[in-house]
């Protein structure tokens, strides 16, 4: 990797750094800049407009709540759409494709925010949707840090290495699973923590279209905690498969810390965390407080769904706040020369490649297929089960009559 490494800086200092996404491109890299401008122009024009209608409407609160979120999501969209262009544009790396897909998550949690705000009787469907791309950010973070410790027998040979470091070939386990069998620093710890993050996004999918057609059938009970409703148990299970999830992508980022560092994981992850847990959260505390009647109905709108209210027009002003932050901590400098990764663009022999493959790598074929995979191993290790079972059976020695 050194001597890799070394031979990047001496192309940088021939000028030979195209490959690196430092020249090309420079019509589409103002290109993108100039839109972006032009966008938020547009913007001041539409704030006229949004002051008129206020005027018009005389400062009812659901409509200035509305044209808040409106604001907020477009201040935010643009500049996750224009991180999204630029790491198209400079695609050398199958890691940008993590990148890009939590970028995509600022424009898709705002807009379907705002549109829930909007148009209150398809909140459900489209806070579920949304909430479902939640489990997709935590999965694309985890193989994002996964795919840079490189092919599975170089990721397994690190393990080892740094199992010899610690004196002891078992991972150390973290609250609040310190009591629970610890996991060797081998192919058993990658596949573990993998299927661990997986799950969240096979249960969160499935939770998800689950919502959707009970809410047809008026038995989903958004926000009521009775038995008899599916939204008690969508909050334990869901809460319960969240939690693992998220333990194993620490455990997996507290042992492999130091081989990740050039990706600069802990920022990384704390902006993901902080997307689910305190989402999450907030949206527990404010359900809470309409239950408890603290919020009021206002208008048509029942107490819940003024909460409702409250909770997507929150994540409408928080999304400018990630996307600010995702524009430093997800950017596509990350990959030029000279970047925190110039060592590993290097040692894999990494080239500039087509918009066509950025774009035709981020669709999530890479899921469904490691969901695949997990389906058959199960299937196997279930008929291998059925198979031991009944040879275990034919050999027991039978009573005599």
């Amino acid at each position: 990797v050194g001597a890799a490494a070394a031979g990047a800086e001496k192309d940088l200092e021939h000028g030979d750094v195209d490959k690196y996404g430092i020249h090309d491109h420079e019509f589409w890299v103002g290109t993108s800049s100039a839109m972006m401008w032009l966008t938020y122009a547009m913007l001041i024009v539409l704030f006229i407009v949004v002051i008129w209608q206020f005027i018009m409407f005389q400062f009812q609160t659901h409509v200035v709540a509305w044209t808040i979120g409106a604001c907020f999501v477009a201040l935010a969209v643009p500049l996750s759409l224009q991180d999204i262009h630029m790491h198209i544009i400079h695609y050398i790396s199958p890691l940008q494709r993590h990148y890009i897909r939590i970028l995509w998550m600022v424009p898709i949690y705002s807009v379907e925010s705002w549109l829930a705000l909007r148009f209150n009787d398809q909140k459900v469907y489209l806070e579920t949707l949304r909430e479902a791309y939640e489990a997709f950010v935590v999965y694309s973070l985890y193989k994002l840090m996964r795919e840079y410790l490189g092919p599975k027998p170089m990721a397994v040979a690190k393990l080892k290495r740094i199992g010899e470091k610690k004196g002891s070939d078992r991972a150390t386990m973290l609250f609040p699973m310190c009591w629970s069998y610890k996991w060797r620093l081998d192919a058993q710890f990658l596949t573990r923590s993998a299927l661990g993050v997986w799950q969240y996004v096979f249960i969160r999918t499935a939770l998800a279209l689950t919502a959707c057609v009970l809410e047809m059938f008026h038995l989903f009970g958004e926000g009521s905690f009775a038995p008899d409703k599916f939204y008690l148990w969508n909050v334990i299970i869901l809460n319960l498969s969240q939690c693992w999830a998220l333990w194993c992508l620490v455990l997996f980022y507290h042992e492999l810390r130091e081989e990740l560092a050039p990706i600069r994981p802990l920022g990384k992850f704390m902006v993901v965390k902080a997307v689910v847990f305190f989402s999450w959260w907030q949206q527990m505390i404010v359900t809470y407080l309409a239950s408890a009647e603290v919020i009021h109905h206002y208008l048509d709108y029942t107490g819940e769904d003024v909460a409702k209210g409250i909770q997507n027009l929150l994540i409408c002003i928080e999304m400018l706040i990630y996307a600010l932050l995702h524009k430093k901590i997800f950017s596509y400098k990350d990959f030029r020369a000279g970047g925190p990764l110039s060592s590993y663009m290097a040692a894999m022999h990494l080239q500039q490649k087509s918009t066509k493959d950025a774009i035709g790598d981020m669709i999530p074929t890479d899921v469904m297929l490691e969901g695949a995979s997990y389906v058959v191993k199960a299937k196997k290790k279930i008929a291998e089960q059925i198979h031991k079972h009944e040879s275990d059976t034919t050999k027991a020695p039978h009573p005599d009559p």
